[in-house]
């Protein structure tokens, strides 16, 4: 898998409601949930997005950070965010990568704002 950057997935910031809801626009329902607000993230898979050629087709990936309870799905992985925003974003856990179980099977690492695949 080539790298692409994150921002070329369609990323959103999330922020948990409750345990089966959560929003990626701000308390104003205009502006979008900052990274320092942040409960995870989602985008769009960048294996998917390359097979399809685009957004069209293909299923989004939920990162969560540590603070998310592992009740709340996708589970087990829970990355820390380090940078910004989406131009630099990089997650952070024991080995870094976000390994998709099932479906595509897609294995990649954001890293500073592109998704490298392994």
């Amino acid at each position: 898998m080539a790298a692409v950057k994150l921002r070329d997935l369609d990323p959103h910031f999330l922020k948990i409601v409750d345990a089966k809801l959560w929003r990626f626009k701000g308390e104003d329902g205009e502006s979008e949930v900052s990274i320092k607000e942040a409960d995870g993230i989602v985008f769009m898979c960048p294996k998917c997005f390359a097979t399809n050629g685009g957004l069209v087709g293909t299923h989004s990936v939920i990162c969560w950070r540590p603070q998310v309870s592992q009740d709340i799905p996708p589970g087990p992985g829970r990355w820390e965010f380090q940078g910004t925003g989406y131009a630099d974003l990089t997650l952070v856990a024991g080995s870094s990568s976000v390994a998709l179980k099932g479906g595509c099977e897609a294995h990649f690492f954001v890293r500073n704002g592109e998704i490298i695949g392994c």
